[in-house]
């Protein structure tokens, strides 16, 4: 399956979905003036990399970094629908999934969206501060 990679802008993530590798990247601020047009690709590519590996009986071992140092409201909504879908990834029978959450040790709010994420979706998430 293809790579999808998006680079950083001012308003936007750093993006790199790597089935090749199993890993799975995001990094930065979010907060497009386009929201459904940023993250539409990127729903698009995980529900096509799950029904994918669904028909594949081989072992699929993920890791999930996010890395966010903030997210508007409207992205918010996106990132719940990303865990959703890794949540059924990780579902899947044949599949292992990591899922590691990085805040900077002071930003509480960051932390918190984290674990709500937990809350909301299911999806087991190892929160890891750093300076």
């Amino acid at each position: 399956m293809q790579r999808l990679k998006i680079d950083p802008t001012a308003s936007s993530f750093f993006v790199d979905l790597n089935a090749d590798t199993g890993i799975f990247n995001f990094q930065g601020e979010s907060r497009p003036e386009n929201a459904p047009s940023f993250f539409e690709p990127i729903i698009a590519w995980l529900i096509t990399y799950r029904n994918t590996i669904e028909k594949d009986k081989d072992s699929h071992h993920l890791k999930v970094i996010f890395k966010l140092d903030y997210f508007n409201s409207t992205s918010t909504k996106y990132i719940v629908d990303i865990a959703k879908l890794l949540k059924s990834i990780d579902d899947l029978p044949n599949v292992n999934l990591a899922t590691e959450w990085f805040y900077k040790s002071i930003d509480e709010d960051i932390r918190d969206s984290g674990n709500e994420l937990i809350d909301w979706t299911g999806l087991k998430i190892k929160l890891i501060p750093y300076d």
